[in-house]
């Protein structure tokens, strides 16, 4: 179905996969955008206090600081007006979705899989249907489309992106941006661990990634120290706030 808009390609190839991964997303959760607020989403936004003023956003404590301020964002903006924190969590799906995108394009590059075929339009094909999966999954439905759930899907998306860049760090040859990716892919790890508990696991996912796509150059474990310093960032947080998980 996806393999002929595909073929006429070279460089409208990715174009067209994006777009094919945008435009399916929203005609899944166009019905959305009026959906009101259920459940947690009364005690986590409506009667939320902190989300009222962005000035309770400087200081940095909490567990999900990040999710927080993305919901006083909306408030400020908006208020309680439902489409705008629609939008946003299907923004936040969308780029999720190319995010699954890009790692499995890149994960085609590594030095364990570069060898498994050399054919660009397959390995193209293969990426753009993984990211059609998860974006059209109804799994993901909960995350979309439960406002709350935004705290796991945009953890999510710094999940992601710290493994991509992490891997563009790896798979780079210019040291202004492999310093560039290197730092972003930590800077991305620590805005995840101060959205969802559930980001907790990204160092190990790296250090995994490692040694399955990279076991060539194993041995340098150096560069995965940062990631590891960032495992504190989660419990510290939670013995400095009285609020439960």
């Amino acid at each position: 179905m996806f393999y002929s808009p595909l073929r006429r390609s070279g460089k409208y190839s990715s174009v067209i996969a994006l777009s094919l991964i945008v435009i399916t997303t929203l005609l899944i959760y166009s019905n959305t955008f009026s959906s009101s607020f259920h459940f947690d989403d009364r005690t986590s936004i409506i009667i939320n206090n902190k989300i009222l003023d962005l000035s309770n956003f400087l200081d940095l404590s909490g567990t999900r600081y990040v999710g927080e301020l993305s919901f006083a964002l909306n408030y400020h903006f908006g208020q309680f007006n439902v489409s705008g924190y629609h939008l946003v969590n299907i923004v936040i799906h969308i780029i999720n979705g190319l995010l699954v995108w890009w790692l499995v394009i890149l994960t085609f590059k590594t030095p364990q899989m570069g060898g498994l075929t050399n054919n660009s339009r397959l390995n193209s094909l293969i990426a753009l249907a993984s990211s059609l999966v998860f974006v059209s999954h109804p799994i993901q439905t909960q995350a979309v489309t439960y406002i709350v759930q935004r705290y796991a899907s945009l953890a999510t998306l710094f999940y992601l992106l710290s493994v991509v860049l992490f891997v563009k760090w790896r798979l780079s040859s210019g040291s202004v941006s492999r310093v560039v990716f290197y730092l972003f892919s930590i800077l991305s790890a620590v805005l995840a661990m101060k959205t969802k508990e559930i980001s907790f696991t990204l160092p190990f996912v790296i250090l995994l990634y490692e040694g399955i796509f990279f076991r060539d150059r194993w041995r340098r474990v150096y560069h995965l120290i940062p990631f590891l310093l960032t495992l504190p960032v989660i419990p510290l947080t939670i013995i400095g706030t009285n609020k439960p998980l």
